[in-house]
Formats: C-alpha cells, sequence, structure tokens
C-alpha cells in the first residue's frame, strides 16, 4: 500500500528531474562533475549532430578529493590515466575517447559550483556571440540536478533558449530516488536548493 502522501513526492520527482527530447542547437553545455555519463551523453548528442559545439564547464567541486577519486577510479579501470586537472579536462579527454573532435570542444576551467558555471560560461558565450550564431543551447546535467541547473543558467541567460537533456546518474532516477534515503535525501537537498539559492532581491527581479 502507498503511503498517503506519496502523490505530493511524485509531483516533487517531475518538477525536479525536468527531461526534455533533444532538438537542434547551437551549442550543447555541460555542467561539470567527474561524472563519466556526463561525457557520454554530450558525445552523444554531438555525434547525433544535435549541436555544432559543446562548452564544458568545471574546475573542480570545491575539494580535489572527490576529483582525485574519480580519475583513480577511471585509471583502475581502464588502465589508463587521464593525468587532468580539471573536470573540464577530464570530461573533453573522455569525450575525445568517444570520437568528438576536440575542436569542437570549448573549456571553461574555473568554475567549482553551478551558479560558476552558469556565471563563467555565460561570458564564454557572450564572447563566441561577437562571431557566430548562439540562441539556443542544450543543457547536459546530471538528472537530479536538471531543475536547478536549468533555473541558474536561466538567471545568466536571459535570451537563450535552454533545452535540458540530462542523463541518469548514481542511478538516481525519477523512478528510483525513494529507494533508499541517501538518494531521497539528495532529491529533497535540490528542490530546499530549488528555493533557497533564488530568494532575494537580485533572483526576484529576474523571475
Amino acid at each position: 500500500m502507498k503511503p498517503a502522501n506519496i502523490a505530493s513526492f511524485e509531483e516533487i520527482g517531475k518538477f525536479i528531474f525536468l527531461s526534455e527530447k533533444p532538438v537542434k542547437a547551437d551549442l550543447i553545455l555541460v555542467p561539470g562533475a567527474p561524472i563519466k555519463e556526463l561525457a557520454d551523453n554530450a558525445a552523444y548528442l554531438w555525434k547525433e549532430g544535435y549541436a555544432p559545439r559543446i562548452l564544458v564547464s568545471g574546475k573542480y567541486y570545491m575539494t580535489y578529493d572527490s576529483l582525485e577519486d574519480e580519475f583513480n577510479r577511471f585509471s583502475a579501470s581502464s588502465g589508463d590515466s587521464l593525468g587532468c586537472a580539471t573536470e573540464a579536462e577530464y570530461l573533453t579527454k573522455l569525450m575525445v575517447m568517444q570520437g568528438v573532435d576536440e575542436k569542437a570542444i570549448i573549456q571553461e576551467t574555473e568554475s567549482t559550483n553551478t551558479f560558476d558555471n552558469a556565471k563563467f560560461s555565460a561570458k564564454i558565450i557572450e564572447e563566441k556571440r561577437r562571431e557566430e550564431k548562439i540562441e539556443h543551447i542544450i543543457l547536459c546535467c546530471q538528472a537530479f540536478h536538471a531543475r536547478r541547473a536549468l533555473m541558474t543558467f536561466q538567471s545568466e541567460l536571459r535570451d537563450i533558449k535552454i533545452t535540458v537533456c540530462p542523463i541518469v546518474t548514481r542511478g538516481i532516477s525519477i523512478d528510483t530516488w525513494m529507494d533508499n534515503l541517501k538518494s531521497y535525501n539528495l532529491v529533497l537537498s535540490e528542490l530546499r536548493k530549488c528555493g533557497e539559492y533564488f530568494k532575494g532581491d537580485r533572483m526576484y527581479e529576474l523571475r
């Protein structure tokens, strides 16, 4: 028997796990994390011709430990050390290994959180727009991060259309997030951040 409040949690899942079908765009944008599935998804979208270029954003998340752990895990499974200093470089190498033309990839290597991803990526996009059309991007993020990522990038890229094409990571999907306490808490933390991070005068004016 389902809990009496399950309908509310199902609505939370629909809100957080935003997902759209990919369509032709000008740029694929990857908010960095040392997660191989992000590179897999971006490489797939590029090879399918959904956008000619990829902007991958990320230095590392606050501390280097998680990135180092991921590098070590990949090296142990592949027998090949990637020798990367940033998330952007790591994801770039994974995408190139899957057949993405390195010349099609732009790296942003200063950001350490989602707001930085959006802010620094927006600066790069504005510079590129002097020479090329960028009116529509595909946001290639983790599934449980989709809503907050969209809200954050919309706050910096106000005149650009954003299509969200996430990928399931850590086994956390709209169908599985309530299966264990860790993923349940993570998703509810994302819900909290969607409110907490966007409070205040500046964000109110951007609504």
